[in-house]
C-alpha cells in the first residue's frame, strides 16, 4: 500500500468494527440453525442404511430433544445478535448525524476529532471539539421510541436526568461527564497546564426540552451550530493554544494505515 502515513479516525469507527462483528455472528448462527436438523438426521443415516429400520424409540427421542434444544438456542442467539446489530446501527447513525453537524463548525474556528480511542480504559470519546469557545467532549446517544399521534420525538432534561417517552435515563449524562474528565486529565498532562473540558451530550433526532438551567449541555443535533455560534471566545484559547491542543488530539486520533 502507498499509504505509509497514519490516517485520522473517522466518525463511529469503533462502532463500525462492532457492527461488522455482529454481522458475522448473525451469519454464523443463521448457518448453524440451517444445518442443525439435517446434521442430527445424518447421525442415524449409517444405521438406517445398514440395518434398514429406524433406530430405537428412546435414543431417537433423546436425539430429537437435543436437536430441538439446540435449534431453540441458536434461534435465541440469532435474535439477540440481530437486536445488538440494530442497536449498534442506531448508535452509528446518531454518531454520523452529530459528526456532520460538528464538521460545519470549521468556519467558526473549531477543530473536530472523532472516535478518540482510550484503549487503556476500553472506551472511545465520540467527538472532541477544540476552538475559540474551549474544549468539548461530545457524547452521542441514539435512542428509538414510538411517536404518539405523529408528535415530534421529545426528551425532557431537568439537569440530572433525561425523561424519554416511557422511561428515564441518567447513564448518558454520567458517561459524558466521565469522558470529559478523562480528556481534561489527559490534555492537561500532555500540554503541562490545566485545560478545562466541557462535557456535552447530543441526541440526534430528538427535541430537547430543558426544565432546569443546571446540568451539562444536552442538544439536538440540529442545534449544535446555534450553540457554538453563540459561545464567547475564552481568553485562554489563543490561536497558539488551539493549535497545540489540536496537534495532541491529531496524534491521538490517527490510525496506522
Amino acid at each position: 500500500t502507498p499509504l505509509a502515513h497514519a490516517l485520522l479516525r473517522s466518525t463511529g469507527e469503533s462502532l463500525r468494527a462492532r457492527m461488522a462483528g455482529a454481522t458475522l455472528d448473525a451469519a454464523e448462527y443463521a448457518a448453524l440453525a440451517l444445518f442443525a436438523l439435517p446434521l442430527t438426521a445424518a447421525l442415524f443415516a449409517p444405521q438406517w442404511t445398514n440395518e434398514a429400520h429406524l433406530p430405537a424409540r428412546e435414543p431417537l427421542l433423546a436425539l430429537a430433544g437435543a436437536a430441538a434444544l439446540l435449534q431453540a438456542w441458536l434461534a435465541w442467539r440469532l435474535w439477540r445478535t440481530l437486536g445488538r446489530a440494530r442497536s449498534l446501527a442506531l448508535e452509528y447513525e446518531a454518531e454520523v448525524a452529530a459528526g456532520q453537524e460538528l464538521e460545519r463548525l470549521a468556519p467558526l474556528g473549531y477543530r473536530v476529532f472523532h472516535d478518540m480511542p482510550v484503549t487503556e480504559h476500553g472506551f472511545s470519546v465520540d467527538h472532541v471539539v477544540v476552538g475559540p469557545g474551549g474544549v468539548f467532549a461530545v457524547e452521542t446517544e441514539g435512542r428509538a421510541a414510538r411517536r404518539a399521534n405523529g408528535a415530534e420525538w421529545e426528551v425532557a432534561y431537568d439537569g440530572s436526568s433525561l425523561r424519554f417517552p416511557g422511561w428515564r435515563e441518567t447513564r448518558p449524562l454520567e458517561r459524558a461527564v466521565t469522558r470529559a474528565d478523562w480528556v481534561r486529565s489527559w490534555l492537561s498532562a500532555t500540554v503541562g497546564e490545566m485545560i478545562p473540558v466541557q462535557p456535552m451530550l447530543v441526541l440526534p433526532g430528538w427535541s430537547v426540552k430543558r426544565t432546569a438551567v443546571s446540568g451539562i449541555p444536552v442538544l439536538a443535533a440540529r442545534r449544535i451550530g446555534h450553540f457554538f455560534g453563540n459561545l464567547r471566545r475564552q481568553p485562554a484559547m489563543s490561536e497558539a493554544m488551539i493549535e497545540r491542543l489540536a496537534q495532541q488530539l491529531d496524534l491521538r486520533c490517527r490510525n496506522a494505515a
